[in-house]
């Protein structure tokens, strides 16, 4: 049934087209399905060629209802507006460099259908980064029907989780397939929350916003992601600070009056389970966690300039391959009586390295894993440089939000490997469409900005502030 549905998808693709570019109203609805499925992905989803018990980032030739979408939303644009860059800006261009020099990991890899999983997924994931970024040029900056979509998947999220709270379950994980996963993706959504309510008034539909922010903060706790419990504070500071620079108002206050209580009163009832969580926390997890790094340092040293194999490294953490010796004997027991026990046998299966840079270099080498580093780093700087030019205009709740939430991923990632998943990656490349929006069109916001107040100064009555009013940039892209 799910091919056949799959193939109605397909053949739908082009009446769903004719449709957007006969009533453009579809594309804005359109754009929910880049976001909602997210919520049901494994059952909208299919993997061609899956190997379901294969432990790596990818399971096989993945085709999601999101990547169909997002074909559909591409070729009306190209019909209505002839754009033919695939690679709109240069965070774009950084990853299709970092796409590339992965590919020569072939070489090295001892299975190449697995390996061929990865790169599909890559390629697919590029399309819902040019379909978000092309729908925020087409509709002039529409970002709310993305927090709308956002906002009914975390409440949505939210039910899943108080239900799993009543029925005694220790780690909820909601949609998700993880725990962990649910933390990474509700990080960037209730900053992104929290930043919007707190900069941006607009009356009663703030409130939603900040149930959102509520709604994400209460999953990430639930979940009982150690990572995620460390990072997401500093996040949130670094999203404070930024908010604050960006200038005072009575709105802010009372957002402030508002969340304070409601922060101390979860921590007061959620730290017992926390410290219980770190403490409690099976020294096993923490011997794995080094074990595997060591094995993800051994296949780096093991002079293969392009690493061992994209997605392949569940298969070279068991024998015949020599990457994990280190684990030959395991000790059980804290007395004299100590059992050693051989866990290197030839059904082992080890997990994968709990960071996704270690892992980068490993499968696919250290010239793969810099140009990583520069894909992130180039929207990471980008975000905080749309902090000045954007500090005076209603649009300055978004690079806040995304400057402390891209902190608290790429913190998080180095503890976790999660973000390799296709819903948290999702994510990610959306928010990263956003910022080359902004990135590109900022002077464009800016002059609508100042339209908009027709001269009568700064938003928010914030007079005082007129002096610091940054000069208007010149018009062009900040790189």
């Amino acid at each position: 049934m799910k091919y056949l549905f799959f193939t109605a998808a397909v053949l739908g693709i082009i009446p769903a087209t004719v449709f957007m570019i006969c009533d453009r109203k579809f594309i804005r609805w359109g754009v929910l399905g880049l976001i909602l499925p997210l919520g049901i992905f494994n059952a909208t989803a299919i993997n061609f060629f899956s190997r379901e018990t294969y432990r790596g980032t990818s399971r096989g030739l993945e085709v999601s209802l999101i990547y169909i979408v997002a074909a559909a939303l591409l070729l009306a644009f190209f019909i209505l507006r002839g754009q033919r860059k695939y690679f709109p800006d240069w965070g774009s261009k950084i990853y299709a460099l970092y796409v590339l020099l992965s590919i020569p990991s072939a070489l090295n890899a001892p299975d190449l259908q697995v390996y061929t999983f990865e790169l599909w997924k890559m390629a697919m994931i590029h399309l819902v980064f040019m379909a978000v970024y092309y729908y925020l040029e087409f509709y002039d900056g529409d970002i709310d029907i993305i927090f709308y979509g956002v906002a009914i998947f975390v409440a949505w999220n939210f039910v899943l989780i108080v239900h799993g709270y009543l029925v005694g379950v220790y780690r909820v994980s909601g949609t998700f397939s993880h725990p962990n996963s649910m933390a990474m993706y509700m990080e960037i959504a209730g900053l992104l929350f929290f930043s919007r309510a707190f900069n941006h008034p607009e009356g009663r539909k703030t409130l939603i916003y900040i149930a959102g922010f509520i709604m994400a903060s209460f999953a990430i706790a639930r979940s009982y992601s150690r990572g995620a419990i460390f990072c997401y504070p500093i996040g949130g500071v670094i999203t404070l600070l930024c908010s604050m620079w960006g200038g005072r108002s009575p709105h802010k206050a009372r957002c402030l009056i508002f969340l304070v209580p409601l922060a101390v009163i979860g921590i007061i009832l959620l730290t017992p389970k926390i410290i219980e969580r770190f403490e409690k926390a099976p020294t096993s997890s923490g011997n794995t966690r080094k074990q595997l790094a060591l094995a993800a340092m051994n296949m780096i040293n093991d002079k293969k300039w392009f690493g061992v194999g994209l997605n392949n490294w569940s298969i070279l953490v068991s024998p015949p391959y020599h990457y994990t010796e280190h684990r030959d004997l395991s000790t059980f027991g804290n007395d004299e009586n100590t059992i050693v026990e051989t866990i290197y046998r030839d059904d082992f299966q080890g997990g994968i390295v709990e960071t996704i840079y270690l892992l980068v270099g490993a499968e696919c080498g250290i010239p793969c894993l810099l140009m990583l580093l520069c894909w992130f780093g180039y929207y990471w700087i980008s975000s905080f440089r749309l902090l000045k030019l954007l500090r005076r205009t209603e649009y300055f709740y978004l690079p806040a939000g995304t400057f402390g939430a891209l902190t608290t991923v790429f913190m998080q990632s180095a503890l976790e490997w999660v973000l390799k998943q296709s819903v948290n990656f999702i994510w990610l490349v959306t928010v990263f469409a956003i910022i080359s929006f902004l990135n590109k069109h900022y002077q464009d916001l800016i002059d609508l900005e100042e339209k908009k107040r027709g001269g009568s100064g700064p938003a928010d009555g914030e007079a005082a502030a007129a002096a610091d009013t940054p000069t208007a940039p010149p018009h062009r892209p900040l790189w």
